[in-house]
C-alpha cells in the first residue's frame, strides 16, 4: 500500500519549506510571532470546527479575546466532522488553511511533519496545566504544535441493577481484570450481554487500554509493538470475552452500536469514553441513578487509560501568524476551559477546571475520567499517517476478536504490515 498523504512527495518538500519561511516572517499587521501582541493590533482571522454543540464555547472564547483585541476580526467555520478532514486537506494543497483550527491525534503528525502548523513555544503556555499525556501527544520532534482544549479518557460505564440482578457487587475501588470477567460471565448467563465496546473500528476504548495494561505498546520509535508478547497478551483479552459469551458477539455490536445496547440496559457494562455521558443521561431506558463509572479493571496490578482530546492550533502560512497564535492560547485558556465545564459537551484540558463537568452527575462517578488522566494516562498512538494502519487494526484484529483467526496470528501479521507504512513515512 502506497503512502497516502495529502501531499505529493514533491510538494511536501515545497510546502514545508514555503511554510517554514512563512513562520519566521513578520505578517500584515501583526509582527512576528510570539507571545507579546499590541492592543491596537488590526487583522483578520478564520477559526475552523466541526462540533456545533460547541458554538456556545467558541463564542464565548472569540469574545474574550476581543476584548483585549477590539480590532482583530475572527470569523468562525464550521464543518461537520465528516467533511472535516477532506476540507482541510484541500485547504493544505492549495496553501489555504484557516488561521486557527481544531487539531486531532492521528493527524497531527501528519501536519506538523508536513511543516503546516505554527510552533507554540514562545506562546508562555504553561504545558503543566494539562495533562502530560495530551501535551505529548500534540508534541512533534520536540516542539509543541497544539494546545490541549479538552479530553477524554475511558473508564467502564455499568448499570449497578444488572449486576446486582447477576449476584455481582459492584466494586467500590480498583478491580482486577479477573473480576471483571466473572461479572460480565454472570450477567451473560443470565440472558443479557455482560460488556459490550466498539471493538471495530479502533482500539481507543477497547485494546489499546489492555495492551498498556499487559505491558506491550502499539508503536514507539517508529516501530510497531503489536508483536511484542505482552502486546499480544493485552489483545488475546477481547478474543477470550467474546469465545465464552461474556461480551456480545462482534454481528451484534455492528448491527447495534454498543451505545445503544446498555442504554436499552440490554448489556451491563460499556467499555467506552467520557464524551458518552449526554448521550447516557439522554436515552438510558432505565433509572439513571443505576448508572456508575468504574475504572478500567487492571491487568497484573496495572492501571492504564487511553486519553485523546482535541487542541487548537495555527497555521504556519497564516498571512497574521502572531494573532493567530495568540487566539490559539485564548481558545484554550483557564477561561474558556471553564465556559466549556460549564457548557458540559468535553472535559476541559485546563487542570483544575474539570469539576463543574464532573457535578452535573454526581452519582455516576464520574471524576474516574479525571483521575485517569491526571494519574495513569496512556497516550493515544500516533505517527505520521496514523490512518495507513489503522485500517490495518480493523482489517486483521477484528476477525481474530470474532474467533475467526489466530490472535496471535494476525498481531504479528499487523506488525508486519504496520512496520513497513512506518517504513514509507522515515
Amino acid at each position: 500500500m502506497k503512502r497516502r498523504t495529502f501531499l505529493s512527495a514533491a510538494a511536501i518538500l515545497g510546502a514545508a519549506s514555503t511554510l517554514a519561511a512563512c513562520g519566521n516572517d513578520s505578517k500584515g499587521t501583526t509582527g512576528s510571532a510570539g507571545s507579546e501582541l499590541a492592543a491596537d493590533t488590526t487583522a483578520e482571522l478564520t477559526l475552523s470546527y466541526w462540533d456545533v454543540n460547541q458554538t456556545p464555547t467558541v463564542e464565548a472564547a472569540i469574545a474574550a479575546f476581543n476584548k483585549d483585541f477590539p480590532n482583530i476580526k475572527v470569523t468562525p467555520s464550521i464543518t461537520t466532522f465528516r467533511d472535516y478532514w477532506t476540507k482541510l486537506r484541500t485547504q493544505a494543497q492549495g496553501d489555504n488553511l484557516p488561521d486557527v483550527f481544531w487539531m486531532n491525534g492521528p493527524n497531527i503528525q501528519l501536519y506538523a511533519s508536513n511543516g503546516q502548523l505554527a510552533e507554540l513555544d514562545d506562546m508562555g503556555v504553561e504545558w503543566d496545566k494539562y495533562p502530560k499525556a495530551l501535551v505529548d501527544l500534540y508534541s512533534f520532534d520536540g516542539k509543541h504544535y497544539g494546545i490541549p482544549k479538552d479530553f477524554d479518557t475511558i473508564a467502564c460505564w455499568t448499570n449497578k441493577k444488572m449486576l446486582a440482578d447477576a449476584g455481582v457487587e459492584v466494586p467500590e475501588g480498583d478491580w482486577t481484570w479477573e473480576e471483571f470477567h466473572a461479572a460480565a460471565k454472570a450477567v451473560s448467563d443470565g440472558g443479557a450481554y455482560g460488556v459490550v465496546a466498539n471493538l471495530m473500528t479502533g482500539g481507543q476504548s477497547t485494546y489499546y487500554n489492555t495492551i498498556a495494561q499487559a505491558g506491550g505498546f502499539v508503536v514507539k520509535d517508529g516501530v510497531s509493538g503489536y508483536d511484542d508478547p505482552a502486546t499480544i497478551e493485552g489483545l488475546k483479552k477481547w478474543a477470550e470475552l467474546i469465545a465464552d459469551g461474556s461480551m456480545a458477539p462482534v454481528q451484534v455490536m455492528t448491527d447495534t452500536s454498543p451505545r445503544d445496547l446498555f442504554n436499552a440496559q440490554k448489556a451491563a457494562m460499556h467499555w467506552t469514553g467520557s464524551w458518552e455521558a449526554p448521550a447516557i443521561r439522554e436515552n438510558f431506558s432505565g433509572d439513571k441513578g443505576d448508572v456508575i463509572a468504574l475504572p478500567l479493571p487492571t491487568i497484573d496490578g496495572n492501571k492504564g487509560s487511553t486519553i485523546h482530546g482535541l487542541s487548537y492550533v495555527a497555521a504556519s502560512s497564516s498571512k497574521n501568524l502572531a494573532a493567530a497564535k495568540k487566539l490559539v492560547t485564548y481558545m484554550a485558556s483557564q477561561e474558556s476551559a471553564e465556559t466549556e465545564a460549564a457548557n458540559g459537551t468535553a472535559i476541559p484540558a485546563y487542570t483544575g477546571t474539570q469539576e463543574k463537568w464532573a457535578s452535573a452527575d454526581p452519582e455516576w462517578n464520574l471524576n474516574v475520567f479525571i483521575d485517569a488522566a491526571e494519574n495513569y494516562a496512556v497516550t493515544y498512538p500516533v505517527s505520521k499517517n496514523t490512518a495507513a494502519w489503522n485500517e490495518k487494526e480493523n482489517e486483521l484484529l477484528v476477525p481474530a476478536f470474532q474467533g475467526n483467526t489466530d490472535v496471535e496470528a494476525a498481531a504479528k501479521q499487523l506488525a508486519t504490515d504496520m512496520n513497513a507504512l512506518l517504513a514509507e513515512e522515515k
